[in-house]
């Protein structure tokens, strides 16, 4: 199996992945002394969402786990279920987005991540990707961070500030 990423690919969809890896950043693990107190407010009000939603499903265990422990088996956990109501509950995946979007405005801090924390069985073809800050300030980019594959085939990748 071949995985194939080409030219145009944005990361724009909101998917859990996005938002685990949000819950589990440095920057927020640090109390969010990176961070402006209105996105750290703004976190707090991502999670809250989260929890309510899981409370309704009755699956809010799932998020307290991943907090106390959070193993990759827990993540993983929490970002099946969590993709499943985003999936589900287009009013929820958009009240997310939102709130993901404005964490990422109120940061000063520009964070582009493209592939991370894939894990295939087979192959991955990784082609004309870039990316590029435009605003001033901390800028940290990574294309491939904790990516897991049988063979991985990287052309044309490009980072600017």
């Amino acid at each position: 199996m071949t995985t194939e990423l080409g030219a145009g690919f944005m990361v724009e969809p909101l998917t859990a992945a996005v938002i685990v890896s949000l819950f589990f950043s440095e920057a927020l693990k640090e109390g969010g002394k990176t961070l402006g107190k209105s996105a750290v407010d703004t976190f707090t009000q991502l999670v809250n969402t989260i929890r309510e939603k899981f409370k309704a499903e009755g699956t809010e265990g799932l998020l307290t786990r991943a907090q106390n422990q959070p193993t990759e088996a827990n993540k993983a956990k929490l970002q099946d279920e969590l993709q499943t109501q985003i999936d589900a509950d287009s009013a929820f995946a958009n009240q997310l987005k939102e709130l993901v979007q404005k964490i990422q405005a109120q940061d000063e801090k520009v964070r582009q991540i493209v592939l991370s924390e894939i894990e295939l069985s087979g192959d991955l073809k990784a082609k004309d990707i870039s990316q590029k800050a435009t605003r001033g300030g901390s800028v940290e980019q990574e294309i491939l961070k904790d990516v897991k594959a049988q063979n991985i085939e990287l052309r044309n990748l490009t980072q600017e500030t």
